[in-house]
Order: structure tokens, then sequence, then C-alpha cells
């Protein structure tokens, strides 16, 4: 194993410059890092899609991303129309906690676009500049309250995130050097996901939009939480090339 190294940006709103993208790239390269997005990187607000492809994603693409996590502007109340926000990502796009309603139920851990009849993504296993497999969970922000009334006029369903992350950091922990889960369920939850799963070596956040990046350590887990719209890139560092390590965090600027 080698020291993991990511780079981490939320709450993008649709700003990211084509030489921003290239900036990103350069950085990616140069620190030998993943590059992953904590949610909220499109422009169409929660309920609405646009007609036109979000521009910001092949900007993403361009800037080599590796994973994201839904946020709340990513979602919608239909399948299609949510897929549509993001179906041009060359990334993969997890939602853990979200499924689809159908006769067929959703694998939180495959592969899939919701604009497509295949299942929903929760997760993915990358792999790192110096060749370790990184276990990536992502937690979206609950859009629809599990159960709830509004679910009727939906084919998407929340299940509990607490159940599902649980579930997924047992059955990968094994299975990979170094576990992250993204979030975009705000920084309280956050810590409460570090507490609930100390076999994560980090949890990545955004929804809040600090004035600048946030650090704390939930016993063995380092948890962040990045500004929004490229105030800082959080430059991520293990202190040891295995995991559990503790993270160094210096914010770059683009």
């Amino acid at each position: 194993m080698a020291a993991l190294h990511i780079l981490l940006t939320a709450d993008l709103h649709g700003r990211l410059r084509r030489e921003q993208a290239r900036r990103l790239a350069e950085m990616r390269r140069k620190y030998e890092a993943l590059l992953l997005d904590a949610g909220d990187a499109v422009t169409a607000p929660n309920v609405l899609v646009w007609p036109w492809e979000e521009p910001i994603v092949p900007r993403m693409n361009e800037a080599g991303y590796d994973a994201m996590v839904r946020g709340n502007r990513e979602f919608f109340f239909r399948r299609r129309g949510m897929g549509r926000k993001t179906r041009a990502a060359g990334f993969p796009v997890l939602g853990l906690n979200l499924q689809g309603r159908g006769s067929e139920p959703d694998s939180p851990g495959s592969q899939g676009d919701p604009g497509s009849s295949r299942p929903l993504q929760g997760e993915a296993v990358l792999e790192s500049a110096q060749g370790d497999r990184v276990g990536v969970i992502g937690l979206a922000r609950e859009m629809i309250p599990p159960g709830g009334a509004a679910e009727r006029f939906s084919d998407l369903r929340f299940v509990p995130w607490r159940e599902a992350a649980r579930e997924a950091v047992v059955r990968l922990r094994g299975q990979v050097a170094w576990l992250v889960a993204l979030s975009h369920l705000g920084p309280a939850a956050d810590e409460e996901l570090a507490a609930l799963c100390p076999e994560l070596d980090l949890v990545l956040g955004g929804h809040s939009h600090p004035r600048e990046t946030i650090v704390r350590r939930t016993g063995r887990t380092t948890v962040v939480t990045a500004p929004p719209r490229l105030r800082e890139v959080p430059l991520l560092r293990s202190a040891s090339p295995q995991s559990p390590s503790e993270f160094t965090v210096e914010p770059l600027r683009l």
C-alpha cells in the first residue's frame, strides 16, 4: 500500500470554468490524487430539470473526476429526469440510500444511471494512482422522507442512510485498502456517520457551505467539510501508507 491522496470539491452549483477544470486536472496529476465531489455540482435546482445538458458535467469529465455523490441539486422526483442531470458523467454518481421504486429491487452497489432502466449506483471501488483499491460509498441528501406521502408521486425512494451505510461498510471493508464516504447529509450527520462506522478512513462532506475547510476527527476517522464554489480545494494526504491513518488536510487555491 501507498499513502492515499484525495482532492475534494463540493457545492459547485455549476461554477467550473474550463481553465479551472484544467487546473484541477493538473493538480490531480501533480499530487497523484483521486478527485472527488461531495454533491450539488449542477445548476438545476432540486425540483427542475433543464431541457439542455448540464454544462458543468463535461467540465468535470475534463478535470478527471473519479466519483461524486448526489446532492439535493442532483435529485429529481422522477427517475428519468434525475438521470438527465448527470447522464454525461464519465465517473460514478453515487447515492447508496436512494433506490428506484418498481418490481425489481435496485442493488445499492450496482452500476447504472437513473436515466435508464439499470439500477442506481451506491458505491464504487476506485484505484488510486499508487494501485490501491479505494472503496467509496455515497450518501445523498434525503429529499423524500422514507415511507412518506411524497413517495406516491415518485418512482424513487430513500432508505434510512444509517442502515444502508452500515451494511455497505461491513461488506466492503475487507475488499479494499481504503474506505471513504462521500456525503451530502450535512456536518452533524457526517460526524454521526463516522461514529457509526469506525471502519471508515474518511468522511468527506458538502451541503453546509462553510467559509473555509473544516477538519475534525471522530475516533480514527477524519471528517472533512469542503467550502463551496472552489473557494478552497482541500488536499488530503494519509500520514502512513496503510489504513487506518491520520490525514493531513491542506486547503489549496486554484
